[in-house]
């Protein structure tokens, strides 16, 4: 043992290691990558990518990685075969060059098929230690604070009384905030389908924030296949984000269109808000990334995989300083895999 290199021990490992520059050529792998994702050394790291991250996400990680950053997080990535599996990435830069250290999750997830075949089961058993840990944190906040008001009763000093109660009271809003975004996935089995015009439920969305302005415009009845349910917490989670984006902006405008175009309905939802940097723009629909320490960081990300479901997707553009854009597009026909397969 002794005697063994360190490829000869990494050759051991189940877990995949690449080793590649930034240009994205691998230098050096592990049996297990080799195998697992068909890579080579001078192959291009980036096909083991979905389409959709091989450019803006793969240039911000690198970003992020030359900073002396590490990034890690859940991924699916494309094997051997050509299949997207579950995997759990450790990213981190070494002696000028980048490592993936690539944890395949696929095994695991299939064993929950015996449960259900739900995809909304296996994402919240993968995120539950995220959850836990978000909560943990809230609570001791507020845990905290209480303490120090118990105290400050007691002496009779009410001098911050006021300050510490607000902590608290922003602690539990968080802890119901996250409860709330689990119960849009306990409640989503089974999906119920319904037939849902666009513009109906984007109205509805919006009466909650009767103190906010909100341009709506509603070109024509659009109507699709959804959970409704599933619809208006999508929606919601990005209006919330939109009011958020123009806090404190005396200009600040929201703008919703609904139309529908090539048999799919889009809502386009427009804020002039202060806008993501370039390198958060690839995270924002990552679980547990926020730009703001106070967010969970769990909406977008669970509003994106939840559109996937029906053969959706949700686009984000934005541009610091000058505000965000986000596409969200659905069928507008009922698809043969949704009669035939559960969602």
């Amino acid at each position: 043992m002794r005697g063994e290199s360190v490829w000869e021990l990494l050759n051991r490992l189940d877990e995949s290691v690449i080793i590649f520059n930034e240009k994205g050529v691998v230098l050096q792998l592990n049996n297990s990558a080799s195998k697992r994702f068909g890579l080579t050394i001078g192959s291009d790291v980036r096909d083991i990518l979905k389409l959709d991250d091989r450019v803006v996400f793969f240039s911000n990680l690198i970003k992020i990685l030359k900073k002396k950053e590490k990034y890690s997080n859940f991924m699916r990535f494309i094997n051997v075969e050509g299949d997207l599996i579950f995997c759990w990435l450790n990213a981190f830069e070494f002696d000028g060059d980048f490592v993936f250290e690539v944890f395949d999750l696929s095994i695991v997830e299939n064993r929950t098929s015996s449960i259900s075949d739900s995809s909304y089961v296996k994402i919240l058993k993968y995120m539950s230690e995220g959850i836990a840990h978000s909560i943990r944190n809230p609570i001791m906040s507020a845990g905290g604070m209480l303490s120090r008001i118990k105290a400050k009763l007691v002496s009779g000093d009410n001098k911050d009384l006021i300050k510490y109660i607000e902590i608290v009271e922003k602690s539990l809003y968080r802890i119901i905030s996250i409860i709330a975004n689990l119960e849009v996935v306990s409640n989503s089995l089974p999906v119920q389908l319904e037939r849902v015009e666009l513009g109906s439920v984007v109205k509805d969305v919006i009466k909650k924030y009767n103190n906010v302005e909100i341009e709506v415009n509603i070109a024509n009845e659009v109507w699709v296949y959804i959970s409704r349910m599933h619809l208006e917490f999508i929606i919601d989670e990005i209006i919330k984000n939109a009011i958020d984006a123009i806090e404190n902006n005396p200009q600040g405008r929201i703008v919703v269109d609904v139309y529908e175009e090539k048999r799919n309905g889009f809502i386009i939802i427009k804020d002039n808000g202060r806008g993501l940097k370039e390198e958060e723009i690839a995270f924002a629909m990552i679980p547990f990334y926020s730009t703001k320490p106070s967010n969970m960081g769990i909406g977008l990300s669970l509003a994106k995989f939840l559109i996937e479901g029906y053969k959706g997707s949700i686009t984000l553009n934005s541009t610091e300083g000058e505000g965000t854009t986000v596409t969200i597009s659905i069928p507008t026909e009922k698809r043969d895999e949704m009669r035939i397969k559960p969602l």
